[in-house]
């Protein structure tokens, strides 16, 4: 019989029953005991052979909104690809799924023992969703969300200290007054852009007004038709913009462009995540590059500590990146 056949034979989710045989918490005492009673009955033998020794990994992509994981010009699509090259590296298969549905029906219904670890691209999952983790039985790392707080391993780029290199560049060139571009959407890592704007404006000595910050949809189509219409009531716009993303900060170059701005002249832009479009656009944008293969690969080194020994639970990596100096930023320091 395997964990599947018990698992419909008894009415609960092939991991509640692996939670149960490994003697996880998270289960209540009742579902405890209809498990223990119900592998006695049938005389359910788990397969002796232990998560370490098998080959494969399950990599989880989660989507609610798919604006992050899929239109992000395949920001994601990079870090997957490095995943699988690094797996490879290690001799190890892959399977990979797309999560539509609640994070927490989608956990549940995952045959564990297939799989040595999982590694979950974890974007779109937010504060609410984290406990849904601890259904897990087997080693997992999440990827793109620092998962704040909470007890799990993961990799992440460092928001906070990415965000300070741009900022700190603006602050080179002259810039004195920064407005704010972001999401209408949050997810943590923009949430920690935010944060980590506010907190260093200040120690930089910027200055930063709430009129001055836009929320827009996290699409270049949406950013710029949100953008346009912010322009068309004419406000006084500072010098420089920061935006949680390049898909944004080029959403916005072109509305300001179709509204009679010019880029740098009378706005300059800095991006972040450094996508393939930014190297192209007019003017190129000026951005932070995020380490995407790195990410990729440090997920699959990270979860292999893991399955060799557990008191690597929790790491939680955060990779800072690099500024990539383009077009879209004025160095006022050098005059007209």
């Amino acid at each position: 019989m395997t964990i599947r056949e018990l698992a419909k034979l008894i009415g609960v989710s092939p991991s509640t029953i692996s939670l149960v045989l490994n003697g996880k918490k998270g289960i209540c005492e009742e579902t405890r005991q209809k498990v223990l009673d119900a592998v006695k009955l049938y005389e359910y033998t788990p397969s002796t052979r232990k998560s370490k020794n098998v080959s494969n990994v399950l990599l989880m992509k989660y989507w609610k909104s798919g604006m992050f994981v899929e239109e992000n010009q395949g920001f994601i699509s990079m870090i997957i690809d490095s995943i699988e090259e690094q797996l490879r590296a290690e001799h190890l298969g892959m399977t990979m799924t797309v999560a539509k549905t609640s994070l927490k029906s989608v956990l549940a219904s995952i045959d564990y023992s297939k799989y040595c670890g999982v590694i979950l691209i974890a974007t779109e999952v937010m504060e609410d969703e984290f406990p849904y983790l601890d259904s897990i039985p087997i080693p997992f790392v999440v990827v793109d969300n620092t998962v704040p707080n909470y007890r799990c391993s993961s990799v992440c780029m460092n928001n906070a200290e990415n965000v300070y290199m741009a900022l700190q560049y603006c602050r080179e060139c002259g810039h004195t007054e920064l407005g704010y571009l972001g999401s209408d959407t949050v997810t943590e890592n923009f949430a920690e852009r935010y944060q980590a704007f506010i907190k260093y404006v200040k120690e930089l000595g910027l200055q930063f007004h709430s009129e001055n910050e836009f929320r827009l949809k996290p699409t270049m189509l949406g950013a710029h038709d949100d953008f346009v219409k912010v322009l068309e009531k004419k406000p006084a716009l500072p010098s420089c913009f920061f935006a949680e993303n390049d898909t944004i900060a080029l959403g916005a170059i072109k509305a300001l462009k179709g509204m009679g701005y010019k880029i740098p002249q009378d706005v300059s832009l800095i991006g972040f995540d450094d996508i393939p479009y930014s190297s192209i656009s007019s003017p190129t944008l000026t951005t932070i590059h995020v380490q995407r293969n790195i990410m990729g690969k440090q997920s699959v080194l990270q979860l292999l500590q893991l399955i060799e020994d557990s008191r690597f639970m929790p790491v939680k990596t955060q990779i800072t990146g690099r500024l990539v100096v383009r077009a879209s930023v004025k160095d006022l320091t050098k005059g007209a």
